[in-house]
């Protein structure tokens, strides 16, 4: 049975995936995952995803500037994003998102930021990929005010109640190792709510780990064991599960083949 599967969000621009890409992308086939997301966290890493996009048509990029790279001093401006994606054609924003996870954070310098990214996004009629640690409702309510944008909450940890908000607005669902551990009652609770054309794999390799794999070890062969939670999560085989997540997440970032 072939399956063909769509890891939605993993860092091959980072150690030590950058190290081994080869090994890593002939891995990942050979287990069925044919495509991959590389976002950026910064102008750099952003640069380079699209630096990798452009040599490999199974890998698609996105740019932005996540909240763990802010700093007290950081004069967020859009305009070097705008002219990568002038230059480079990314099919996404982000990951950009709030997280007030992190030590010594600004709330208000996060939404600003976050705000200029989603003016960016609707701009250049790109979806987005949010990260979101601890601030949901926050993250509701500036996302309320940009009703033309859609994307992805990434690796989402927030719970049914607050999922059937964002799918009001029009986003996805990305659900990555969390959902392989049993434990993990809220995540699996939400992926048997989230309507099937709204679900997204992903590991967020290397940074996430699942049931099996330690985190810093995942690579994006390891979405395979994510499909597999949720197929048996939701009654699904490998083949229909793998086709329609591959479908949303080519319908989401635009992307056409054949």
């Amino acid at each position: 049975m072939h399956i063909q599967l769509f890891d939605t969000h993993c860092h091959l621009t980072d150690p030590p995936l950058a190290q081994d890409l080869e090994g890593v992308l002939h891995r990942a086939v050979n287990s069925g995952v044919e495509n991959f997301m590389v976002p950026g966290y910064d102008l750099v890493s952003s640069r380079a995803a699209c630096r990798l996009a452009s040599s490999n048509p199974s890998i698609c990029a996105a740019i932005g500037l996540h909240p763990a790279w802010l700093t007290p001093t950081c004069k967020f401006s859009p305009e070097p994003f705008r002219k990568l994606a002038r230059l480079r054609n990314p099919v996404a924003i982000g990951e950009i998102g709030l997280d007030y996870a992190l030590k010594d954070y600004s709330s208000l310098q996060q939404a600003e930021v976050l705000r200029a990214q989603l003016e960016l996004a609707t701009i250049l009629s790109l979806p987005v990929i949010i990260h979101c640690r601890r601030a949901f409702e926050p993250l509701y309510l500036i996302l309320r005010e940009f009703s033309g944008v859609i994307g992805v909450l990434h690796a989402y940890g927030g719970g049914p109640k607050l999922a059937e908000k964002f799918l009001f607005l029009g986003f996805y669902i990305g659900f990555g190792g969390g959902l392989t551990r049993p434990q993990a009652r809220k995540v699996r609770e939400t992926a048997l709510m989230v309507p099937p054309e709204r679900i997204l794999l992903e590991t967020d390799a290397p940074y996430i780990g699942s049931h099996t794999v330690a985190k810093g070890d995942s690579e994006p062969r390891d979405v395979t064991a994510v499909a597999k939670s949720l197929a048996s999560l939701r009654g699904w085989d490998m083949a229909e599960t793998a086709a329609m997540t591959t479908a949303n997440a080519l319908r989401l970032f635009n992307l056409f083949t054949g």
